[in-house]
C-alpha cells in the first residue's frame, strides 16, 4: 500500500511538471531567457538576439507577424505600453506627461535581391521632416544605418532608429521619447539615451 502511495505521489508530481514545461512553452510572452548574468537573450523561432537590459527596463510582450516580429522594452518611470493606437498614447499621455519605449523590430522575410541598406536609407529619408540628425554606426558588429528625428505627433516626438541589414532580414532598433512638453522630452532623452547606448554596444545576433 505504502509503495502504491509513493508511486502515486510521483506519477502526479510528474504530471505537474510535464504541464509546467508545455505552458512554458505555449505561452506567446514567455519568449524571453537569460542564461548569463548581465546578459539577457530574446527569441521565437525566428526572431533571436542577445542584448544587456539596462536597470529599469523590461520586456513588454514579443508579437509574432505573418512576416515580421516585434519586441517591446518599457520603462516603469516612463511607462509607454503600445497599443498602437493614437487615442491611447493621448490617454497615457495625459496620466504620465512623457512616455519612452525601446522596440527591436525584423523582417522575417528575406530582403528583395538588390535590396540594401543604402536603399533602405534613401526611401527612409524621403520622409524628411524633423530629421535632426543621419549616419552610420554599428549593430551587432554589422555597419547600419541610423536616423534621429524630432517632430510632432500626439506629442512632441524624439526618434532614435538603427536599421541594419543581417543574414538578408533587415532589421531596426528603435528608441523613441514621447511628451507632451518639449523640454521635458529632451530631458527624459537625455536621461534615457544612456540606456540606449548601453544596448547598441551590448546587442548581438544569434543564428
Amino acid at each position: 500500500m505504502k509503495n502504491k502511495n509513493i508511486l502515486s505521489t510521483i506519477f502526479v508530481l510528474l504530471i505537474v511538471l510535464f504541464s509546467g514545461c508545455i505552458a512554458s512553452e505555449t505561452n506567446p510572452n514567455k519568449n524571453i531567457l537569460s542564461e548569463e548574468p548581465g546578459n539577457d537573450i530574446f527569441h521565437n523561432k525566428t526572431f533571436m538576439f542577445e542584448m544587456k537590459m539596462p536597470q529599469g527596463w523590461k520586456s513588454d510582450v514579443m508579437w509574432q507577424f505573418p512576416y515580421g516580429g516585434m519586441i517591446n522594452f518599457v520603462n516603469d518611470k516612463y511607462p509607454w505600453w503600445p497599443s498602437g493606437d493614437d487615442g491611447a498614447i493621448r490617454t497615457d499621455l495625459k496620466t504620465y506627461g512623457t512616455l519612452a519605449i525601446f522596440r527591436v523590430r525584423m523582417d522575417t522575410q528575406l530582403v528583395p535581391v538588390g535590396y540594401t541598406l543604402e536603399y533602405a536609407r534613401s526611401q527612409e529619408l524621403e520622409r524628411k521632416e524633423g530629421i535632426a540628425y543621419e549616419g552610420y554606426t554599428e549593430l551587432g558588429g554589422e555597419t547600419a544605418w541610423e536616423i534621429i528625428r524630432k517632430y510632432r505627433t500626439v506629442g512632441d516626438l524624439y526618434q532614435r532608429d538603427i536599421h541594419v541589414i543581417h543574414g538578408k532580414r533587415s532589421f531596426v532598433l528603435n528608441f523613441n521619447v514621447i511628451s507632451t512638453d518639449v523640454e521635458k522630452r529632451d530631458n527624459v532623452t537625455a536621461e534615457l539615451e544612456p540606456d540606449f547606448n548601453e544596448i547598441i554596444t551590448s546587442f548581438k545576433f544569434l543564428d
